[in-house]
């Protein structure tokens, strides 16, 4: 199916200003002039600024599209596993967070993610694992934002 850039924008454009608003709520860090919202206010305003160039070029190069169309994947049952795989993650990985712990969730997306894309077994897991005690290590050593560690609470560091 393919998805107008127009709303996409527009879906991006909505999201992004959600971000920035609730971002702008933060409170400041004792003894800065700066605080926790700045990086998600920064990442919003791009996601703005990206969503307006969505839609500012579909509207040059379609001035009256449709909104979506089908497109030929639809129909190949493997396309169709491999998003429903990405849904299913994106949806049940908030819930499933502080249960289960940012590490052993992560690892277990991303290598269900490449996977499902036919990436090398050894490829998926040695991905998997860097970028999940990567991303893990980043926000709670540079960031001091604490992940969930979940079922590995008693090896936290």
């Amino acid at each position: 199916m393919k998805i107008s850039d127009r709303l996409t924008g527009f879906v991006l454009l909505l999201f992004a200003t959600a971000i920035l608003v609730e971002a702008s709520r933060f409170p400041l860090i004792p003894g800065l002039s700066i605080g926790s919202g700045l990086l998600p206010m920064i990442v919003a305003s791009g996601l703005i600024l990206c969503s307006l160039v969505l839609i500012v070029k579909d509207m040059i190069a379609r001035p009256r599209p449709k909104l979506a169309e089908p497109g030929d994947w639809i129909s190949d049952h493997r396309r169709l596993i491999r998003v429903a795989i990405v849904l299913l993650g994106t949806a049940s990985f908030i819930p499933l967070l502080d249960v289960i712990g940012f590490p052993v969730l992560s690892i277990a997306m991303l290598l269900a993610f490449l996977l499902s894309l036919r990436v090398d077994v050894m490829t998926s897991v040695l991905v998997s694992v860097t970028a999940s005690l990567a991303i893990h290590t980043l926000f709670s050593k540079v960031f001091l934002v604490p992940l969930p560690w979940g079922i590995l609470q008693s090896v936290a560091w």
